[in-house]
């Protein structure tokens, strides 16, 4: 029977100092590094993705004048 991985080994080189502190973090979250690591990457991502959203509203209240919630509002129910 063949073993499939559901995931990939990634070499990352770092520096002495943050070796270190990503150990001691890891170790306070009673976390593996490769968690600890993964788990920074998925906030990344989520965060630049809350981030690209944030800049899609923004270019749209510009585009469509809006000021405020009351504008969307009024914008939304008189469609």
């Amino acid at each position: 029977m063949k073993i499939t991985r559901s995931t990939e080994v990634v070499s990352v080189s770092l520096p002495a100092p943050l070796l270190r502190k990503l150990d001691q973090e890891s170790k306070e979250e009673g976390r593996s590094r490769s968690n600890f690591i993964k788990n920074l990457l998925v906030q990344y991502l989520e965060n630049k993705r809350w981030e690209h959203i944030y800049r899609r509203g923004t270019e749209t209240a510009q585009k469509f004048n809006l000021t405020s919630e009351d504008d969307l509002d009024r914008i939304l129910h008189n469609a």
